[in-house]
């Protein structure tokens, strides 16, 4: 896939790094394949990030099983219960990950939060920010994987240790890490 980086972020944040356009914009392309015909048919979508450095495994397919275990990657599922768009992400969430907000918005104006979390290039940016901030080894494995972040997510940054696998959640995501490996 061929992304021009001429394109600027619509994303932006009070002095957080916000991932690059053509990474959002692979991810979004891989969100909405997911939603459309699952995550075994995007393979060829998905692009693993050389620069990623700072949080290894954390790739577009990582992402889109994270997505795909929290809403089944449900792109217009809006707000319900406190938790907003395709992750579910909450409104501390958000703080923790330095209140990301779409370009001309203010992080400060009611209804940001909202518009950010629904959007799914700003909703990657606060997974991308939140798992910056509370990256750790959750499975105690000695590696920080794909895993960790999908424990981080569901399970909070501070207590991501905690046992993860009765739930829902945790089945559908190593699911569809399990489908992807299989595709490899």
């Amino acid at each position: 896939m061929v992304v021009s980086e001429s394109h600027s972020s619509p994303c932006r944040q009070r002095g957080r790094r916000v991932p690059s356009t053509a990474s959002l914009l692979q991810f979004a392309v891989l969100l909405a394949a997911i939603a459309l015909i699952g995550p075994i048919a995007v393979q060829a979508a998905v692009v693993r990030e050389s620069g990623a450095d700072e949080l290894p495994e954390f790739t577009e397919a990582c992402l889109g099983c994270i997505c795909d275990a929290t809403s089944a990657c449900n792109l217009t599922i809006g707000c319900t219960a406190g938790l907003c768009g395709p992750f579910l992400i909450g409104r501390q969430y958000w703080f923790d990950a330095g209140a990301p907000v779409l370009a001309g918005d203010s992080w400060q104006r009611s209804g940001a939060y909202e518009a950010c979390t629904v959007d799914p290039y700003c909703s990657t940016s606060t997974m991308y920010n939140y798992m910056s901030r509370y990256i750790q080894d959750c499975n105690g494995d000695g590696e920080i994987t794909c895993d960790d972040y999908a424990r981080i997510h569901y399970l909070g940054g501070l207590q991501c240790d905690m046992p993860i696998h009765n739930y829902a959640y945790y089945r559908v995501f190593r699911q569809c890490v399990s489908k992807i490996a299989n595709l490899k």
